[in-house]
C-alpha cells in the first residue's frame, strides 16, 4: 500500500546509497547497504565493502551491539542464508534479536525471508524492488541469464553519422556519472582504439556521484589469446574503485603506442585476441568477475551485440546538429 511504501522508503532509500559505497569493489556481489532503526531513527549502518569481506547487516549489527535486541533492519537485498567466504547474513540477525525485517528487492539464489520467518521475525518485503533490482541489474542478470549486463551506448548526430565530436559536456557528465560509473567493465573494439585513442575511465564527476580512483599499478594489462589462459580471478569486476576496459582486438591491431597499453590505468585494461561470439565471450567476462558491461563502439561491435540478442539496454545520445 502507499501508507507501508512512504513508512519504509526512506530507510530502503539510504540502504541504495549506502551499498553504493561498495561499487568497482564487490562485484560480482551485489551492492548492499542496510540500516538498523529503533523507533523510527537510525541508529547505526552497515553496507558490503569489498568481495570477500563482511556483508552489509554483520556490519550494521556489530555497530548497534545490544540495541540491536527488538529493532527493525532494513536491507535493499533479501539476506542471504548460504555460507560462502562469509557467514550467512540471516545467523547474525537470528543471534541479534532483530524482531523485523524489511528489505528490498527477493535473492532468487536465496530463501532468506522464510529462514528468518521461520524464527518468528516479521518479515516484509519486497518493498521498492524495481529500484533495488535496477541497483543490482549486473547480480540479478548473472543470476538469471547467466551472463554479465549489457547496456550498448551509441553516440550519432541526427543524421546517423559518428565521426568527430558529438555529445554535449552536459551529455558527457551524464554518460560518466550514470554509465561508465555504473558499470563493471567498458568494452570497445580495435577500430574505436585506433580512431580515437579513447582513455575510457571516469573523469566527469557530480557531487552525487564520488570520484573514482585506484591505486595505480602500471603495464600489468592482461590478454588474452587463447583457451589456455588463466582469468586473474575476481575481487571486484572492475579490479578496483573504477570500470574495467575491455578491448576487442582478434587481429592484433592496436598500435603499440595507443594510450590504453600503457597509462596510469593499465591494471584495469582486458585486451582479447581470440575472435568469440558474444555469448561465449560473455562467460569469459563473468569468469572475470565482472558483471556488467557497457558497450561503446564501434559501429562492428554494436552490429555484433546486435545480432546476438544479448542487450538488455540501448541509450542514444544524439548531438542538436
Amino acid at each position: 500500500t502507499a501508507r507501508l511504501f512512504l513508512m519504509h522508503y526512506p530507510f530502503l532509500q539510504r540502504c541504495l546509497e549506502l551499498g553504493e559505497s561498495g561499487r568497482g569493489k564487490v562485484s560480482p556481489n551485489p551492492l548492499v547497504g542496510c540500516v538498523i532503526v529503533v523507533g523510527g531513527s537510525v541508529i547505526t549502518e552497515g553496507w558490503h565493502e569489498a568481495f570477500g569481506g563482511s556483508h552489509a547487516e554483520p556490519m550494521a549489527l556489530r555497530k548497534a551491539g545490544d540495541l540491536a535486541r527488538g529493532a527493525t533492519l532494513y536491507v535493499n537485498l533479501e539476506p542471504c542464508c548460504k555460507k560462502g567466504k562469509q557467514p550467512p547474513c540471516t545467523d547474525a540477525i537470528i543471534r541479534a534479536g532483530i524482531s523485523t525485517v524489511v528489505f528490498g528487492a527477493r535473492d532468487p539464489s536465496n530463501r532468506g525471508a522464510k529462514i528468518l520467518a521461520k524464527h518468528g521475525i516479521e518479515v516484509i518485503g519486497p518493498i521498492m524492488e524495481p529500484e533495488c533490482r535496477r541497483q543490482n541489474r549486473g547480480f540479478f542478470s548473472l543470476l538469471e541469464q547467466g551472463r554479465p549486463w549489457i547496456t550498448v551506448k551509441k553516440a550519432m548526430r541526427k543524421d546517423g553519422t559518428i565521426i568527430g565530436k558529438i555529445t554535449s559536456e552536459e551529455q558527457n557528465l551524464w554518460a560518466h556519472t550514470h554509465l561508465r560509473a555504473m558499470h563493471d567493465a567498458i568494452l570497445v573494439g580495435a577500430g574505436t582504439v585506433i580512431a580515437d585513442d579513447p582513455q575510457l575511465n571516469v573523469r566527469y564527476t557530480n557531487n552525487s556521484v564520488p570520484p573514482l580512483s585506484l591505486p595505480r599499478e602500471k603495464n600489468r594489462r592482461k590478454e588474452i589469446h587463447g583457451e589456455a589462459d588463466n582469468g586473474v580471478g575476481r575481487g571486484g569486476g572492475s579490479g578496483g574503485e573504477g570500470p574495467r576496459r575491455i578491448i576487442l582486438d582478434p587481429q592484433n591491431k592496436i598500435p603499440k603506442n595507443a594510450k590504453i597499453l600503457s597509462d596510469e590505468d593499465s591494471a584495469r585494461t582486458l585486451i582479447i585476441h581470440e575472435k568469440l561470439p558474444i555469448p561465449d565471450l560473455l562467460q569469459k567476462l563473468k569468469e572475470e568477475g565482472i558483471s556488467s558491461v557497457l558497450v561503446e563502439g564501434g559501429p562492428t561491435v554494436w552490429k555484433s551485440f546486435e545480432e546476438s540478442g544479448c542487450i538488455d539496454e540501448m541509450i542514444i545520445l544524439t548531438s542538436s546538429s
